[in-house]
């Protein structure tokens, strides 16, 4: 009965029905019957329904089963008319990983060419998704792999001999790598192509004197400068400059990669490396160069690396150009932040020729290199119709010339843009110390006359530059007009760490912005201070519905602060309404009981009543800190929760069950696997029984 409702179930038309069908078959103990289903299901026009079979058909664990599967997969190889269920069937040896191995070796010898193909390509999989590679030692099964792979390098088809060298090199062990260098030296020229590919792949050093003699077949040079970047060492420098100097745009680009590979996973410094390129000549430093525009990221490094290298000044025009490209940007600006005054004024020639984002660049290098002949370029830019220029060249200037910048700086303060305003505060608070007294006589006038976004950085900076001056006007500042003012200012104060100033906070949440009482309600939390505490307490008491946001904060605070004494009024709001106060308590409750035992066996009870919550948000929060403070009864907790109408619920509790590598756990994740419907919930259930 079963196999007809199967068969029936499969010819639907209807996906749906197809995956019901499928899904049967996890409810039956193997028999030979189900396979000719089993293998319509692998070759189903769903991607679907092919992956919940082939999930499956890997999931049957006795020997008879594996056998009948392992026989099924393999036959499968041969459907050349249908590639999805070829897919599937390497897809399904794949899983089944070790186990299919003796069975894949036995079928080495099997007549169609591209059946030994995939079986191969199949065994370099198993392996690839394997601690196995690199391992000198093998044990005799694995020695048994290799030996086979290296018959088939001697196969009559050209496609197997590839696949098994490419195999050998996702096995990676040393006899692997002595019959690569053997290719590489004695094979025709496709084997010695993808033999040096596999030595890459490998990624360990070998014997490099086979290698540098392909670099005489042009057809080579490419794979050849790939794997020297791969393995190869300082000694390889001579034959990569060579490289370089290649008409060829992809050799020459492999050996620009290499070059940067070698240095970095070498750690040789520039000092090392250098020398061995300072006789490169213009017209090669222009093929270099023009590899800045690859559309591949590690050729684009690489040219910058090598332009980094030559500390000309005739390599600053290319650095400024790769300024322009997002991905090497930042590689280019130190590059010329190194050359320092060398490339100054090529820098400063080229400025006014830039994009306005490399203008913005261009301004943080020579505010780092720090010269005084930028000074004009910096000052113009001060006033470019760019923000964004404007903000780097505020910082730039403060390196430069401190004292002169101050009165343009302060300027910016009031600049349309917010970024710039910020700027300029971060710029000003680069003043040394003896400076500071000026900046706060040039900045409190702007309390009185300004806009709410200027006094708003005025007050930022006044909290990160100090003075007794500025820490009163601070906490005059929080009965300022601007909400923003007044936020700004609860941050400042908080941010100076000193007990003495709690009581402004404190004040703060009376406020009537809701903003600002969330900073005070947060900064208070910081303090910790016992007025803090007490503070916060008083705020679980507002009645008013619309400062739920408020709570949620307080409670948070409160946890973070992690006295035992505020958990009785924690406690109470567990049984509010609002769900987003809940989960704040149970949160606060769990940071609390991570670190007093007793508190932990007073809340558990009360936590463990929130997985009944009917909001499954809550129920979720519950599960984790249950998860924290009650590891030894977890199980038991959260089990009948897999029976949870919310999906994200069942979900959640499968990712904390398979943390809990028991039999028992992982026969109550297969008996909910059997009747789940949820698709996503399915294959949790499924990667959890992977590491179980």
């Amino acid at each position: 009965m079963l196999i007809d409702e199967l068969e029936k179930g499969l010819d639907s038309p209807d996906e749906e029905i197809r995956m019901q069908a499928v899904g049967r078959l996890v409810d039956v103990s193997f028999m030979p019957e189900i396979l000719p289903a089993l293998k319509k299901a692998m070759a189903d026009t769903s991607w679907r329904v092919r992956k919940s079979a082939i999930n499956i058909a890997a999931a049957f664990q006795d020997e008879k089963a594996l056998r009948s599967i392992l026989a099924l997969m393999v036959d499968s190889l041969h459907s050349e008319d249908n590639a999805g269920l070829r897919n599937s069937a390497v897809e399904g040896l794949t899983m089944l990983g070790r186990k299919a191995i003796p069975y894949l070796i036995k079928n080495l010898n099997d007549n169609d060419h591209d059946v030994r193909k995939f079986i191969v390509d199949t065994i370099g999989e198993i392996w690839a998704n394997k601690d196995f590679h690199g391992a000198d030692a093998l044990s005799g099964e694995e020695q048994s792999v290799v030996d086979e792979l290296i018959k088939a390098t001697r196969d009559a088809d050209e496609n197997v001999r590839l696949s098994a060298i490419e195999a050998l090199g996702k096995i990676g062990s040393q006899k692997a790598v002595n019959i690569l260098l053997s290719i590489v030296e004695e094979g025709d020229a496709a084997l010695k192509f993808t033999a040096l590919e596999a030595l890459g792949n490998i990624g360990r050093p070998v014997p490099m004197d086979g290698v540098y003699n392909v670099l005489s077949d042009r057809l080579l040079r490419r794979a050849a400068y790939d794997l020297i970047g791969k393995v190869g060492g300082p000694e390889a420098l001579p034959y990569l400059l060579d490289g370089l100097k290649e008409s060829s745009t992809s050799i020459r680009e492999a050996a620009i990669v290499a070059v940067k590979r070698i240095a970095v996973s070498r750690g040789l410094s520039r000092l090392q490396i250098a020398s061995s390129f300072l006789q490169l000549n213009p017209l090669t430093i222009e093929k270099i160069a023009a590899s800045l525009e690859s559309h591949d990221l590690n050729i684009k490094s690489g040219a910058v690396f090598i332009l980094s290298l030559l500390d000309r000044r005739e390599t600053a025009l290319h650095l400024i150009k790769a300024l322009g490209f997002d991905e090497i940007a930042d590689e280019a600006k130190l590059a010329l932040i190194r050359m320092g005054d060398k490339g100054l004024d090529v820098l400063i020639d080229a400025y006014p020729r830039q994009s306005e984002n490399v203008r913005g660049i261009l301004c943080n290098i020579l505010g780092e290199i720090g010269s005084r002949k930028a000074e004009n370029i910096l000052f113009r830019a001060l006033k470019d119709n760019y923000g964004h220029v404007r903000s780097s060249a505020a910082v730039a200037i403060a390196k430069v010339n401190t004292e002169r910048a101050i009165p343009e700086i302060v300027n910016l303060l009031e600049d349309e843009f917010d970024d710039v305003r910020d700027a300029a505060v971060d710029a000003l608070c680069l003043v040394e110390d003896n400076l500071k007294e000026t900046v706060i006589s040039a900045v409190l006038p702007l309390l009185s006359t300004a806009g709410p976004s200027t006094r708003e950085k005025v007050i930022i900076l006044l909290g990160r530059i100090g003075g007794e001056e500025g820490i009163e006007r601070l906490r005059l500042a929080i009965k300022d007009d601007s909400p923003a003012v007044r936020k700004a200012a609860v941050l400042a104060i908080e941010g100076m760490g000193d007990e003495r100033y709690v009581q402004d906070i404190v004040l703060a949440l009376a406020d009537e912005d809701r903003e600002v009482r969330l900073a005070a309600v947060k900064a208070l939390g910081n303090t910790a201070s016992r007025e803090a505490v007490d503070s916060l307490l008083l705020t679980l008491k507002n009645e008013d519905e619309d400062d739920i946001w408020v709570k949620v904060a307080s409670v948070e605070s409160l946890g973070r602060i992690g006295q035992k004494d505020v958990v009785k009024a924690i406690r109470e709001l567990v049984d509010k309404e609002e769900g987003i106060l809940v989960i704040a308590a149970i949160e606060a409750l769990g940071r609390i009981a991570v670190k007093e035992h007793k508190v932990a066996e007073e809340v558990r009870p009360l936590i463990a009543r929130c997985i009944s919550h009917n909001d499954a948000e809550v129920v979720k929060a519950a599960v984790d800190v249950l998860g924290k403070i009650g590891k030894d009864d977890i199980v038991s907790a959260v089990l009948p929760l897999l029976e949870h109408p919310n999906w994200d619920v069942r979900t959640h509790v499968v990712d904390v069950l398979s943390e809990e590598k028991t039999p028992f756990v992982r026969n109550c994740l297969e008996a909910r696997f059997r009747i789940e419907t949820d698709e996503l919930v399915r294959h949790r259930i499924l990667e959890a029984l992977k590491g179980q």
